[in-house]
């Protein structure tokens, strides 16, 4: 098999004459951009080929498929072109073009040059450099003991405030689907049958912690089909999230489903019949949180980091091995975490070495892990693993969820990775608290919701609603203003 490092025009790994690399869209195979026939590269007919050099840079460049395939075997470039060394505008067509963010680019080095301390230090392209004190890490903090039947655990659910793993998975509610194949377990391969090939989905280079666009078709390629010790990088993907593929089956924790917040109060609305409640639902689909497929191959890493809103967490290992690393958020925790995520040479610091009360716990194929809101986490994967879970917010969380947020909003978390359309959650839960907790019997609908909401809670509800940043249009009432007095009056 073809190393996907070295390219296959000019058989080199390393090209002086060849100053940045692309990869292939439908496999892990990359070349040196000047090494690929100049007459393959296609501008979309702007100038004639005579005119045309090579792209001087990654933002020229929008995708590329090598030889191996048969279809689209071309670099293609966006709405700028070089033109005898200058890059002008196709002004004309330029509105035309649908530009993707371009991440299957590297520099011509295949070792990564990151700072670390003092100097640059040359990392293994197939090891973090933070596995060993990981490894360290997780044997301090070891936990066997925090296991939990499926029952014990619905039944303490609002006061559990630590992860468990669930003994039972199987009375737990979750689903997987057996397949006819590979010995009943679902794959990758499956998957990508399923969903299709072209799905595009977000591959997250272990190194660096940054994410590229790939599609379904060659991620499967890449975990299925590419031997361990042909994988040019080591590879994770965390973020595919799949509420809306029917055909794949799948089914959250009965635990789950009782306690997610946003499906509880999502289609409330004391205007709506249960038919307007459905046709408006269309028009503003729920946040696509509940259930993601993960896929890491050996040796995969996520660093530390809080699930967005610090949402609570099911994770069901479908195959394979994972390692948890992780801490509660203490003050002092979140502030460590704070600090961390502001440091400007971040990769230097392993963040476990300084937090406090921690819990490491080893999940096998079958395994189910519950893990509550806020938990700092880490994430190591001994094995190529395939696992199925999801985020939920809750009323027992409700305050960790809004501390979350801020901390989110102080770290400068980008939008696209904060919890969708958190302020109408929130929202729509201050109108299910008002209009619901009428008098002491005038709960019409989930009274056992309004219960277990505090007082403690309300306040914490009502300074988010009223702060300048936040924005929602009330269903119910006039104005945020008379909404957040409405709810102001039910604090005892």
């Amino acid at each position: 098999m073809q190393d996907a490092n070295i390219c296959t025009h000019c058989q080199l790994a390393e090209n002086p004459d060849a100053s940045f690399w692309v990869k292939c869209d439908s496999c892990p195979q990359w070349v040196h951009v000047k090494c690929i026939p100049l007459k393959r590269i296609h501008y979309s007919n702007l100038v004639s080929s005579g005119d045309l050099t090579y792209p001087s840079s990654t933002k020229e460049i929008r995708s590329y498929r090598c030889s191996k395939h048969k279809e689209d075997e071309y670099l293609t470039v966006s709405a700028f072109v070089i033109r005898k060394g200058k890059r002008q505008r196709n002004v004309e067509n330029a509105e035309d073009i649908h530009v993707n963010k371009r991440y299957n680019f590297r520099n011509n080095q295949v070792i990564d040059y990151i700072a670390l301390n003092e100097g640059e230090a040359k990392r293994e392209k197939m090891k973090h450099p933070h596995k060993d004190s990981f490894m360290n890490c997780f044997e301090k903090w070891q936990n066997n003991s925090n296991i939990m039947s499926a029952a014990d655990f619905t039944a303490k659910f609002d006061d559990i405030k630590e992860p468990y793993k669930i003994s039972d998975p199987l009375n737990s509610g979750v689903y997987v689907p057996k397949m006819e194949t590979h010995d009943g377990f679902l794959t990758v391969h499956d998957i990508t049958e399923i969903i299709g090939e072209n799905y595009r989905v977000d591959v997250m280079d272990v190194q660096t912690q940054m994410n590229e666009s790939w599609t379904l078709g060659s991620w499967n390629e890449y975990f299925t089909n590419t031997e361990p010790d042909n994988r040019d990088r080591i590879r994770n993907v965390i973020s595919l999230e799949v509420s809306n593929i029917e055909a794949l089956e799948l089914e959250r924790p009965t635990v789950v489903r009782q306690n997610d917040l946003v499906d509880r109060i999502w289609s409330f609305d004391k205007r709506l019949g249960q038919n307007d409640k459905k046709k408006k639902e269309e028009d503003d689909p729920r946040p696509k949180v509940k259930k993601y497929i993960l896929m890491s191959v050996k040796d995969a890493y996520t660093d530390f980091h809080l699930d967005f809103a610090g949402t609570s967490v099911y994770y069901n290992v479908i195959s394979g091995r994972k390692n948890f690393l992780l801490f509660p958020p203490t003050q002092l925790n979140i502030e460590k975490y704070v600090e961390w995520s502001l440091e400007e040479h971040q990769n230097s610091v392993f963040l476990g070495d300084v937090l406090q009360d921690g819990i490491a716990m080893e999940l096998n194929a079958g395994d189910l892990f519950m893990i509550p809101a806020g938990y700092i986490h880490a994430v190591y994967t001994p094995v190529d693993s395939l696992v199925f879970g999801g985020n939920f917010l809750t009323i027992r969380d409700l305050q960790t969820h809004l501390k979350i947020v801020e901390i989110e909003r102080l770290t400068k978390v980008p939008k696209r990775f904060t919890f969708p359309k958190f302020n109408q959650v929130m929202g729509k839960l201050c109108e299910f608290l008002v209009l619901n907790k009428i008098n002491a019997t005038g709960y019409d609908t989930d009274g056992d919701l309004i219960t277990k909401t505090t007082d403690a809670a309300i306040q914490s509800l009502y300074v988010y609603l009223t702060k300048p940043e936040v924005k929602y249009r009330p269903l119910n009432f006039t104005s945020r203003k008379q909404l957040a007095k409405a709810l102001a009056d039910l604090i005892s």
